[in-house]
């Protein structure tokens, strides 16, 4: 197995952890918190699963740009790769939209934008047609990982004052990547149907 498929490997290793501490962080924050004062408060489990996610998200570019340069493309990597990038991204939101920590339109937004482009993708491999990302989709997944970083360390529930709270400025700014990410997110999943189109309903194949 060469490194690129191991960096894909840890980053699949890394998601049950992740939820795992989210859901400690979330459940046990009374009870255990690293930084405790009247200003800031925050779990330690966030901040260990604010880590990892970051570590997670920098290998999803490290392994890619390892394949790419040493021409270790496998169908190990391009199988895995896009499971473990969704498993990291759409468990993280979903758990952040659950306890709070993010607005459910957002979180339902990327992951039905992921699944809406997932699905076209399937009909095209079934056509033998690769219509590469574009873009708009990789400034998507740049904000996205940026703003969810953000919110692990940076999340209005970290702040006891009134004004820092759900529709505080503060959160509104920490929450600024992720509505960046979310204008990205349905700008690339209609430009990606567009180059699509005439290989979905016009049957060619010279997209």
């Amino acid at each position: 197995m060469n490194w690129p498929n191991r960096i894909t490997v840890f980053r699949l290793i890394l998601v049950p952890f992740i939820t795992i501490l989210m859901l400690l962080g979330f459940y046990l924050k009374a009870e255990t918190l690293l930084i405790g004062n009247n200003s800031y408060q925050i779990s330690i489990f966030y901040l260990v699963a604010g880590i990892l996610f970051i570590l997670g998200s920098l290998s999803d570019f490290l392994d890619g740009y390892l394949a790419r340069k040493n021409n270790q493309v496998t169908d190990f990597g391009k199988f895995f790769d896009p499971i473990a990038d969704k498993l990291l991204v759409n468990t993280t939101l979903i758990l952040f939209a659950w306890t709070g920590m993010l607005p459910v339109w957002i979180a339902l937004i990327l992951i039905a934008r992921d699944i809406f482009v997932d699905f076209i993708r399937m009909i095209l491999s079934k056509k033998q047609v690769t219509l590469a990302a574009g873009i708009w989709g990789k400034l998507k997944t740049t904000f996205q990982m940026l703003g969810l970083s953000l919110i692990f360390f940076l999340s209005y529930k970290f702040f006891p004052q009134h004004q820092f709270q759900e529709y505080g400025w503060l959160n509104m700014v920490v929450q600024i990547p992720m509505f960046i990410a979310t204008g990205f997110s349905l700008y690339s999943g209609v430009d990606y149907f567009i180059k699509a189109y005439p290989t979905l309903f016009k049957g060619n194949t010279n997209v």
